[in-house]
């Protein structure tokens, strides 16, 4: 059974009006014979077991309303392949979490590389040469998030590399969000950041709408590589195995010279099936010597 079958299964659970007085009444009915027989020093121990089974059982249903894995998240984003991942074993679960503003921001698994290797053939399209990261938002206010989405940027930064050198857009950053019972999930790709383990390798969520890491957002201290957020900023170590770093590729990274992203850009959307693979090509006018054409493949 997976876990939506088991959800459904335990909503549908009818629990009566009065459950929780009559297991609280047997509980203590069961406490009281114990009692009897001469066990009265477990007495408060037992009526905290009473609470506490009582209060599990009352809540079994409510239980059942729980967080996305992120294989959910993946498979919810139309991306069977990345789902199947993220089930493989493979998959490096965090769930390590920080505040951000008035957010709760779990970032819950990740996988790269050679984990991808067992599925980039299947139906969604994944490539060992991608990093895929599932994080989760919620208000620590308790508030449920519905369709909007928090005004936060995620994006990866190295030590070692200016954030404006490296981040989500140098790296061809994408994202697919949705919300579903109160929480925002948010599956997050880019080129494989194993080439930088030999560093340390961050995934940053700071305040704004696709904003670009500046020299606004972060301090960079060219002599050691450091990297140290100016503001509001959730700073989560990606645990990488440095065995897996690749230097030259690392280097042919930072020196791709991609387009800087404007203010407010946003990275590019969507890691589902239905996402379009565009190439264009710039040639020269025959008709025009000294001007080009840009043809879409």
């Amino acid at each position: 059974m997976n876990r939506r079958e088991y959800r459904a299964q335990m909503d549908a659970v009818p629990f009566s009006p009065d459950f929780q007085d009559r297991t609280m009444a047997r509980l203590e009915e069961l406490a009281q014979k114990k009692e009897k027989n001469g066990m009265k020093k477990w007495n408060l121990r037992t009526g905290l077991v009473a609470a506490a089974v009582a209060a599990a059982l009352t809540v079994t249903a409510g239980a059942a309303v729980m967080m996305l894995q992120p294989q959910d998240v993946a498979q919810q984003a139309g991306n069977e392949a990345l789902a199947a991942a993220f089930e493989s074993g493979e998959a490096v679960m965090s769930n390590e979490t920080k505040t951000v503003g008035d957010y709760s921001v779990t970032l819950m698994g990740l996988i790269s590389g050679e984990g991808l290797s067992r599925v980039e053939n299947l139906p969604g399209g994944v490539t060992q040469d991608k990093t895929y990261a599932v994080l989760a938002y919620a208000r620590t206010d308790g508030t449920a998030i519905e369709e909007d989405v928090p005004d936060l940027t995620v994006s990866p930064l190295v030590e070692g590399y200016a954030p404006w050198q490296l981040n989500a857009w140098t790296l061809g950053g994408g994202t697919h969000t949705f919300a579903q019972e109160g929480t925002l999930y948010y599956l997050f790709e880019c080129d494989n950041v194993e080439v930088f383990a030999d560093h340390t390798v961050y995934l940053a969520v700071y305040p704004g709408t696709h904003t670009p890491p500046s020299a606004e957002l972060f301090d960079f201290e060219e002599k050691t590589g450091a990297i140290t957020p100016k503001g509001d900023t959730a700073l989560f170590t990606l645990p990488l195995d440095p065995s897996k770093a690749d230097p030259q590729k690392a280097q042919a990274l930072a020196d791709w010279d991609r387009p800087q992203p404007a203010e407010s850009q946003e990275p590019t959307e969507d890691l589902g099936d239905e996402a379009e693979s565009k190439s264009v090509s710039i040639l020269e006018d025959p008709d025009h010597p000294g001007e080009y054409q840009i043809i879409e493949n």
